[in-house]
C-alpha cells in the first residue's frame, strides 16, 4: 500500500494555493513589510517635528466622528493633511495621521508649503495599488466599498512587541489605503487609541 503522507502534503499545498494572496500570508504569519510611520518629515507622536511642519499648539477640531484633529492643505489646494491626536497625547502629538483629495472646503484650512504629502516610503496619492503593495508588502487585506472603490488594510498587532514599533508603546499599528480609478485618492495609518 503506498504511503498516504505524500498525497496528503500535495493535497494541502493545492489547497493553500487556491487561497487568496493575504489569506495565504496571513496564514503563515505575515508582517507588514514597512510600516510608514512619518508624514511630511513630521513623525508619529514626536512632537517637535509636528511643530517644525505645521507650527505648535495647532487647534484641534474635536467632534463626534473621530478623534481630535488638525487640519491643513497643501500648497496648490488639493491634499488634506489631517493630524490625528489621540485623547491621552500632549501638544503636537500626533498618533495617526490621513492624507485624502482636498474638498472645497479646505481651501479654508492653513495652506502648508507642500504640494504633495508623502510619507518616508513614498506613498503619496495618486499611485496605483500595485506601487503601494511593492513598498509595503503583500501581507493585507483587501475590500470594496461603493462608489467603485478598493481599499487595501494592514494591521500590525502586538506593536507594543514589534522591535520597529515598540518604543511607541501601542499595541496595534494600522494603515488603509482607498483608490478609485486606478489611483490613491485617501489613506490613514498610525497607531490604533488605547
Amino acid at each position: 500500500m503506498p504511503d498516504p503522507k505524500p498525497l496528503l502534503l500535495i493535497g494541502l499545498a493545492v489547497a493553500a494555493s487556491a487561497l487568496p494572496v493575504t489569506q495565504r500570508a496571513a496564514a503563515r504569519g505575515c508582517r507588514m513589510a514597512h510600516p510608514d510611520l512619518s508624514i511630511y518629515a513630521i513623525e508619529l507622536t514626536d512632537s517637535d517635528s509636528a511643530a517644525r511642519q505645521v507650527g505648535s499648539g495647532a487647534a484641534l477640531t474635536e467632534d463626534t466622528e473621530d478623534l481630535p484633529h488638525a487640519r491643513f492643505v497643501s500648497s496648490n489646494g488639493a491634499q488634506e493633511l489631517i493630524l490625528y491626536a489621540h485623547f491621552e497625547a500632549g501638544v503636537d502629538e500626533y498618533a495617526e495621521a490621513e492624507v485624502r483629495v482636498a474638498g472645497q472646503e479646505a481651501l479654508a484650512l492653513e495652506p502648508l508649503p507642500a504640494e504633495v504629502f508623502r510619507t518616508e516610503h513614498g506613498i503619496e496619492l495618486g499611485m496605483s495599488a500595485t506601487d503601494v503593495i511593492d513598498r509595503l508588502g503583500r501581507c493585507f487585506k483587501r475590500h470594496e466599498k461603493k462608489r467603485a472603490s478598493e481599499v487595501l488594510e494592514y494591521e500590525i498587532r502586538g506593536a507594543d512587541r514589534d522591535p520597529k514599533l515598540k518604543r511607541y508603546g501601542y499595541p496595534v499599528y494600522y494603515a488603509e489605503y482607498e483608490f478609485q480609478n486606478g489611483g490613491l485618492v485617501r489613506f490613514r495609518f498610525g497607531f490604533e487609541s488605547r
